[in-house]
């Protein structure tokens, strides 16, 4: 360890840091995208691996051109696909560096489901990982803080050995009600423990306004210099093109 002075820090010329998403995701951190179920989560997550791979604009912010592993474990393979082919052709988007993995018992908070999405890992060299949903990665309690610091250590692993970009898929939890209506929390509203808040960098929320409509909201963003408003999202259903309509 070197300490240094106030003028030695001020000296000193800093690396620029190269981003996944300008403002949003740096380079080896971490976002969440979070919201009730049918807000287009899991569609915006195959969305951004798209639009990172092939250096498109997410929602108006720029990025970066990174290989990109997307692990989903909700659905099977087959619906999946369905979903991926329908987004590339509908979007004439066919990226050659982004790469897909289908499998519903594959725990990362685990010894032998962390070794195996390691090795996946050393092969592909991804720049950015992106995991949908996260309970379906844990064997421990997601509200329990112990089991998810098992979790997040291991994914903190993953981001110092690989240097990569982590961007993770959750649900909310149940609302609180009040005599005033319902009472919403922002990044308080993730489902499980409050560490989930605490390790990420950028956590997004998605709020549905419509049958093929929802709204962007940066509930979190620990590196952005200044606040984001609520983005509106519309979204083609049968091309599933998205298009930012604020």
């Amino acid at each position: 360890m070197k300490a240094e002075s106030l003028q030695q820090l001020i000296d000193w010329i800093p690396p620029k840091i190269p981003y996944v998403i300008q403002d949003i995701l740096p380079i080896k951190s971490r976002m969440i995208l979070y919201g009730k179920w049918k807000t287009w989560k899991s569609m915006t997550a195959m969305h951004s691996g798209f639009v990172i791979t092939s250096g498109l604009p997410w929602f108006g912010f720029n990025t970066y051109h990174h290989r990109v592993l997307m692990f989903q474990s909700e659905i099977s393979k087959e619906l999946f696909r369905k979903r991926v082919v329908k987004y590339a052709h509908g979007n004439n988007c066919y990226p050659k560096e982004l790469y897909f993995a289908t499998e519903p018992y594959l725990k990362l908070d685990h010894g032998v489901g962390y070794s195996e999405m390691r090795a996946t890992l050393s092969i592909i060299q991804p720049k950015v990982l992106i995991i949908d949903p996260v309970y379906k990665v844990m064997t421990g309690n997601i509200s329990d803080s112990q089991d998810v610091m098992k979790l997040l250590d291991n994914l903190d692993i993953y981001i110092k050995d690989f240097d990569i970009s982590i961007i993770l898929v959750t649900h909310t939890r149940k609302p609180i009600v009040t005599a005033a209506g319902v009472e919403y929390r922002d990044e308080e509203e993730l489902m499980g423990s409050s560490y989930f808040a605490n390790w990420a960098d950028s956590i997004v929320g998605l709020t549905k306004t419509g049958d093929s409509d929802f709204t962007l909201t940066f509930t979190s963003l620990r590196h952005a210099e200044q606040e984001i408003s609520p983005i509106k999202v519309h979204i083609d259903r049968e091309t599933l093109q998205f298009q930012v309509v604020r």
